[in-house]
């Protein structure tokens, strides 16, 4: 029988996770055209060089404060070693260990725990820095800049100090094109209220789409974090394993494009075929079902559906952290709503395989008709009764910074 196996659980496993198809069933591993891994001298020449900036020491001279923002678990940055050619930079201008504080832009997420941020800024780092983890629910700082009918509020400690940094991960956005850049300050350090509107814009098609041209929500990002003061950004592109396999450093805009423009090549899959099961593995953002919804991004470029009208779409996820939270979409968040058949699967069905979540729990996110599995072998039972033998199936192992590129022949819809 054929044997998949899935990388999972980031951040906390870190390992691959065999589920098995049935029995004559052809599959298909559609992998990302990937990179080489960056060592750690392209990462520190990467950030000596920037884009479109002058270079991270020359800021910071005569600064008395520094924050490094950095992305949490929800995104797969290695952030350990990011940080120390920036560190080093910092330093080379005067600025002491004591006057640099860095910031993990949650947003609306839970706040990381002692392990976490050793895992996500390194042991050493978490003992020799002020590490802080964004609370929107905590008093934020008033800004002076209205946002929509009311002043914006963001963390303290980022807007009070003297030089601004973000650092992050470029991954695909559902709404904000790409991640990372001025993202992490808009919705990362916001009050749950903005962060609330913005989202909501989006919901009513109003912002964002799934690309950079004329997206709404990306700039408006982008100019308000200009005027707080964001001048320096590092933008990850991430890839298997959560390597590093590019780099962009400098202005807030320049260099995040070119990190998109990196990452449209690095995260491309080339998708030629139609198939009768897709499964969506949501790493390496399966750190909890909320995150994993992620999956679905992939298919935004799709021309028409890759999943017969009789087939079946599988979400697999390690979701370590079980539900999630998430002040807007956990159950009683600002935007949730009652779940409901997901409209963009064009009536495909779709299934949760889920070991670590019971069902009641994934009801909560998830619409009561879609089939929720606990266990690999009745996974791949209940898959031969409902498409048979010789079914075709595709893999997507890491959906969430995969895009598939339609180049299957027929009648197409516009992306």
């Amino acid at each position: 029988m054929p044997d998949i196996s899935l990388p999972w659980g980031a951040w906390y496993h870190e390992a691959l996770h065999t589920v098995r198809l049935p029995d004559d069933w052809r599959v298909d591993t559609l992998s990302p055209c990937g990179s080489t891994a960056c060592s750690e001298r392209d990462v520190a020449r990467a950030i000596e060089n920037p884009i479109d900036s002058p270079p991270l020491c020359e800021l910071a001279r005569d600064r008395k404060t520094a924050c490094i923002v950095v992305d949490d678990l929800a995104r797969p940055t290695r952030a350990d070693e990011l940080l120390p050619p920036v560190l080093d930079q910092l330093h080379a201008a005067g600025l002491a260990e004591e006057a640099v504080r860095i910031v993990v832009a949650t947003g609306t997420h839970a706040p990381l725990g002692p392990t976490q941020l050793d895992c996500k800024l390194g042991a050493d780092i978490v003992s020799r820095y002020r590490v802080e983890s964004h609370d929107c629910a905590q008093p934020l700082a008033a800004t002076g800049i209205l946002y929509g009918k009311r002043e914006l509020r963001v963390n303290r400690t980022f807007f009070e100090s003297d030089l601004k940094i973000a650092l992050g991960s470029v991954l695909p956005h559902s709404f904000a094109g790409y991640s990372g850049g001025a993202k992490l300050v808009l919705p990362g350090l916001a009050d749950a209220e903005a962060t609330s509107r913005s989202h909501k814009f989006v919901l009513l098609g109003l912002r964002g789409g799934s690309g950079l041209e004329g997206n709404r929500f990306r700039s408006e990002a982008e100019q308000l974090a200009r005027r707080l003061g964001l001048s320096f950004v590092v933008c990850a592109v991430p890839g298997a394993e959560r390597k590093t396999l590019g780099v962009f450093a400098g202005d807030v805009v320049a260099a995040h494009r070119r990190a998109c423009a990196e990452a449209e090549t690095v995260f491309r899959t080339e998708l030629s075929s139609d198939y009768d099961c897709l499964i969506l593995n949501a790493y390496p953002k399966d750190i909890d079902l909320i995150q994993s919804e992620n999956v679905f991004v992939a298919l935004k470029r799709a021309k028409t559906p890759v999943v017969a009208s009789d087939g079946v779409i599988v979400l697999t996820s390690a979701a370590s952290e079980g539900v999630g939270r998430h002040g807007l979409f956990e159950p009683g968040g600002l935007s949730y709503r009652a779940p409901v058949k997901k409209r963009a699967l064009g009536g495909r069905e779709l299934w949760l395989y889920v070991p670590n979540v019971p069902t009641d729990d994934v009801r909560k996110l998830f619409w009561s008709g879609y089939p929720v599995f606990h266990d690999a072998h009745e996974l791949e039972q209940a898959l031969a009764k409902r498409l048979g033998k010789s079914a075709r199936a595709a893999v997507v192992p890491m959906a969430p910074m995969q895009q598939l590129h339609d180049v299957r022949e027929g009648d197409s819809k516009s992306d």
